[in-house]
């Protein structure tokens, strides 16, 4: 007879919080895209809104840019993720890489593309540096640099964003493998290091990095905030002008971008397809390699490269971080000046109240989405533990890939659709409705963080405290809860930073409303004083690292007694 919990209904309930607003929103799409929205009257389906897109002057050229953008900081990404892994795992070089990670993680996207925008513009600081004693420059050059029809600006600042977070995915999924081992046995044969990599460690990892670098692309192909930001403009990438469909004053344009986001969904769902069948072939025309008896290769001769490209990862983070200290503190700063020749808090003074409001809003709906989500995957991973205990197998690679689905689908491609559910459902614009959109992509991530320490929980603990109190509820709160405190704490971090970072779910669900500090960021990057700009970016990356500060800080102190519940 198969046993019953009622923990049962955590998964329940992540799987309807995950799949519902998903499903329903693309359905909702889906049906303006072909004519049917009878709220504004259309209620006839038709295809004419995609002839009326396919035949849109801007069709051609923003597809093009966002697949350039897309497909190449996907590609790029994992070969320089690779390519630093292999030449510096191990070096002395590797704690120097592992302690930049985190603050380059931990800079929210719009703040890292205005960093990027201010240091490389015609008028950025690079410039400034070298002006004019080299470049022999008074004044900013002519140059296009930022916002190129191409998207190859777009490209270059995704390609520094993702590539920190391919490292930290390939570093999690080496805990996953005998790497050790392996390379033991691949020393002992007289394979070089990088023979090793290629032939015995990366084939091993391709399976468990398939959903992360899925999720990279879909986000690439899709990403909104960024390509505002530094992305073209005239016309502006797939995702930015479908964006811009929806929010025009003409209702009948919400047809055209329902159409789009259809088209875009069916692009990245392309490109993901297309993505597994290359690695598919890929590990079939090369099997023969692996076993080929070739000990060296040519890419060892290039390691000083992957230590340049090491070093210029941390060291373009801090940079930016720096030149957005310097212009939010700025007064007065000509070209080709290298730093500013007056200085003042007048902008920051100006700002303060603003950033009050904003930050109360956005920290706020963070802390609810995210302690929902807390919630919800400790009643998952409970309910992992018992089905374990009861002799029910879990299926891990589904879950996993449950938790992955908001990553791999565009966030323009149903949020939409979330919004008419909302509307119909005369919720739109209120907290409920903020906290619901939130929650979809930060309970994948407080999953993704907390599962695997969770599950690697020593059990035997608690059960030690079962036999002792003979209660469930104190084994479990006055035992288990504070051995997992810190993973706790810092999966929190990292749900409250997503949430802290949503673009497009505050701007349709909030419906106006609700204006958050990554809102406001972005809408000032397209145009606003440098120096109010840089304040307000600022400010975005210092949320999210007053509260990674805080997750890490608080077990220490609450722990102060206990040398190993620091560890």
């Amino acid at each position: 007879m198969r046993v019953k919990s009622t923990l049962v209904l955590f998964p329940i309930l992540c799987l309807i919080l995950l799949l519902a607003p998903i499903l329903l929103g693309l359905v909702s799409t889906w049906l303006p895209a072909f004519g049917y929205m009878p709220v504004i009257g259309a209620t006839h389906f038709s295809l004419s809104y995609f002839n009326a897109l396919f035949q849109h002057p801007a069709f051609t050229a923003s597809v093009t840019s966002t697949l350039v953008s897309g497909i190449g900081a996907t590609v790029l990404s994992l070969a320089l993720a690779f390519w630093v892994i292999m030449h510096l795992y191990g070096t002395r070089s590797w704690a120097f890489l592992q302690k930049s990670l985190s603050p380059l993680l931990a800079m929210p996207h719009a703040a890292f593309a205005i960093g990027i925008a201010l240091l490389i513009s015609p008028s950025g600081w690079l410039l400034r540096i070298i002006s004019p004693d080299i470049t022999g420059f008074d004044s900013p050059p002519d140059w296009l640099i930022l916002k190129d029809p191409k998207g190859y600006s777009l490209l270059f600042v995704l390609v520094l964003k993702e590539t920190p977070f391919l490292i930290l995915m390939i570093l999690s999924a080496l805990n996953q493998i005998k790497f050790r081992e392996t390379f033991w046995v691949g020393s002992s044969l007289g394979y070089s290091s990088i023979r090793i990599w290629s032939r015995l460690v990366i084939p091993q990892l391709m399976p468990k990095l398939r959903l992360p670098i899925l999720a990279v692309a879909a986000y690439s192909l899709s990403v909104v905030d960024i390509s505002l930001i530094v992305g073209p403009s005239a016309p502006p990438t797939f995702a930015v002008l479908i964006n811009r469909w929806f929010n025009d004053p003409d209702v009948s344009m919400r047809l055209l971008g329902s159409a789009g986001a259809v088209v875009l969904f069916l692009i990245v769902a392309l490109v993901l397809l297309s993505i597994l069948i290359i690695e598919q072939l890929l590990a079939k025309t090369t099997a023969s390699n692996l076993v080929n008896g070739s000990r060296r290769s040519i890419i060892s001769t290039l390691r000083p490269l992957a230590y340049g490209l090491n070093y210029s990862l941390s060291i373009i983070g801090i940079v930016c971080l720096a030149v957005l200290i310097i212009w939010s503190f700025t007064q007065v700063w000509r070209f080709p000046d290298a730093l500013p020749s007056a200085y003042s808090l007048k902008y920051w003074a100006k700002s303060w109240p603003n950033l009050v409001d904003l930050s109360i809003t956005s920290v706020t709906i963070a802390l609810a989405s995210t302690l929902i989500s807390a919630i919800i995957v400790v009643g998952c991973l409970e309910f992992e533990v018992w089905a374990k205990r009861n002799g029910q197998s879990i299926n891990h690679q589904r879950v996993l890939l449950l938790n992955y689905l908001p990553l791999l689908i565009p966030q323009i491609a149903f949020i939409f659709g979330v919004q008419v559910l909302l509307l119909w459902a005369h919720v739109e614009g209120t907290w409920f409705s903020m906290v619901w959109s939130h929650l979809i992509f930060v309970l994948p991530y407080v999953f993704l963080t907390l599962s695997g320490v969770y599950r690697g929980y020593d059990q035997r603990f608690y059960d030690v405290a079962l036999t002792l109190s003979g209660s469930k509820w104190k084994s479990f709160y006055q035992i288990k809860l504070p051995m997992l405190l810190k993973p706790l704490l810092y999966s929190t971090a990292i749900g409250c930073s997503v949430s802290l970072a949503q673009y497009l779910p505050t701007l349709f669900a909030g419906a106006g409303r609700f204006s958050t500090v990554t809102t406001e960021t972005v809408n000032l990057a397209s145009g606003s004083d440098r120096r109010v700009m840089a304040v307000y970016a600022l400010w975005q990356f210092a949320i999210p690292l007053i509260i990674f500060a805080l997750a890490i800080g608080l077990p220490n102190r609450i722990f102060k007694d206990r040398v190993a519940m620091k560890s």
